[in-house]
């Protein structure tokens, strides 16, 4: 009998070690409110739900001269759903994983942003879709998918879907980290480099480390064409030094072919044999490419291909116990691909959303971005904190090299894109908090926009400014 009890509690003891030894953890977000904003577009139209942005030309919704104001999903954090694991292999190294899902809040789908495929009406206030290129478009597991390998001396190695190094850096450094009210904070061109189709690599192998306290980082996601091994291609760079009252991080980014979504007004979509523009391969009948209409069908995208190059310098200091200061600043230049020929065969999305591509443009002109940040955050008591960013983008003229060259001396610009953001958080608990927030967005030059006029309502105008304010609440889980 002893004997017996002495083997039970032999394999208790046993059990108990092997479950601290491996664990999974099922994680997640949810943030909810309302919104209101000038010259918008619908606030709650898209295939997610996802709160309307500025919409550029290219969209099915171009921005209204009025107001509207609904309902807002993550107006400070994107919600989501996660899972992640680690077993411990002895030796301070751990296998680890990460599964982790975006989700509409206001409809319980699947996070997507609004690409043309949701068939919504494009008549009068009809109108659903919304600007919505981005990294996450549908995908199952669309905000990461990896696994690897942790060790507390090599730092760690994980391959799969992952955020670019880019985007893991910029939380850090964006004074009003708010996804709504900052230019930053949204997975977008900021996180990709220049597109923010690529605020997100697929198939990457990132390495994260520290060096004598130095952020040693590296992030390589190889294309895996035949025949050219060049096409697709992602490299990133991290070296950076983080103290307890100060910061400085500086990345670089190269992506070969990168993909820029545009949404686009719904059609019939492609008739049976037509040719898909870019794309030499006629679908069975041979039909040629007269018959193809001008507008995308369902499920359809427009793409327009890039050689993306950017560089980040970010820092921040806290001058007291209760402030911190933060500046950024992002160089982007988007120019002619290297593959082009490669990259408009593909008949879906390099992203693995499912959107196939109606047609694939090569960007002939380069054109190149300079985005500055500063701001600050301020705990007012241990519950309150508020926070304050300017923001500024100035788009260079497009033309040739040497027009760009000419741009840089004469300051000639196509278009600039200035934000003040502002935020007050109050912490009910750790793991809940309620904030208020707004954003003034002033556009001049090309980054100007003309308002969607329709029969019987406003008639199209050119939206400059576009004001955005919204209160809502964060949970973590």
């Amino acid at each position: 009998m002893k004997k017996s009890l002495l083997a039970i509690a032999a394999l208790t003891a046993f059990a108990g070690a092997a479950q601290a030894q491996s664990s999974v953890t099922v994680y997640g977000l949810v943030d909810v409110g309302v919104m209101g904003q000038s010259n918008s577009n619908m606030l709650n139209g898209s295939t997610g739900g996802t709160s309307a942005g500025y919409g550029g030309s290219g969209s099915a919704s171009y921005p209204r001269n009025g107001n509207s104001f609904g309902f807002m999903q993550g107006g400070q954090s994107a919600s989501r759903l996660g899972f992640k694991g680690q077993e411990d292999l002895g030796g301070g190294t751990k296998a680890i994983f990460t599964l982790e899902q975006g989700v509409n809040m206001d409809n319980g789908s699947q996070f997507a942003t609004g690409l043309p495929g949701n068939g919504k009406t494009t008549v009068g206030m009809g109108n659903m879709s919304n600007t919505g290129d981005s990294s996450n478009q549908g995908q199952l597991f669309n905000r990461g998918a990896y696994a690897g390998l942790s060790n507390d001396k090599w730092g760690t190695l994980t391959l799969g879907r992952q955020q670019t190094l880019m985007l893991d850096n910029i939380g850090g450094y964006d004074p009003v980290n708010a996804q709504q009210f900052s230019p930053l904070a949204f997975s977008g061109q900021f996180g990709g480099g220049g597109t923010t189709d690529n605020a997100r690599a697929n198939g990457a192998i990132k390495l994260k480390e520290k060096i004598m306290g130095f952020d040693v980082n590296a992030l390589y996601a190889p294309g895996g064409y035949a025949g050219n091994n060049g096409v697709g291609t992602r490299l990133e760079g991290q070296i950076g030094y983080e103290a307890a009252k100060w910061g400085v991080q500086a990345l670089t980014s190269y992506q070969e072919d990168a993909t820029a979504l545009a949404g686009t007004t719904y059609g019939s979509g492609l008739p049976a044999g037509a040719v898909v523009p870019g794309n030499n391969t006629a679908a069975a009948g041979g039909a040629g490419a007269s018959s193809i209409p001008t507008t995308a069908g369902t499920n359809q995208v427009n793409a327009t291909v890039y050689n993306a190059r950017s560089a980040t310098l970010t820092g921040k200091w806290s001058p007291m116990d209760k402030l911190w200061l933060k500046a950024g600043f992002q160089y982007i230049n988007l120019g002619v691909p290297s593959n082009f020929q490669y990259v408009s065969g593909q008949p879906v999305l390099p992203n693995g959303s499912g959107f196939s591509v109606f047609s694939y443009t090569a960007a002939t002109n380069p054109q190149i971005k300079n985005t500055f940040w500063l701001g600050a955050n301020y705990d007012f008591t241990p519950a309150i904190k508020g926070s304050l960013g300017y923001y500024q983008q100035n788009a260079l003229q497009n033309g040739t090299a040497t027009n760009q060259a000419n741009a840089a001396t004469t300051g000639a610009l196509s278009g600039r894109t200035t934000y003040i953001s502002a935020m007050a958080e109050y912490y009910m608990s750790k793991r809940t908090n309620l904030y208020a927030a707004a954003s003034q967005v002033n556009f001049t030059g090309a980054a100007q926009s003309p308002s969607q006029g329709f029969s019987g309502g406003p008639t199209s105008a050119t939206i400059n400014q576009q004001f955005t304010y919204g209160l809502g609440m964060r949970h973590t889980f």
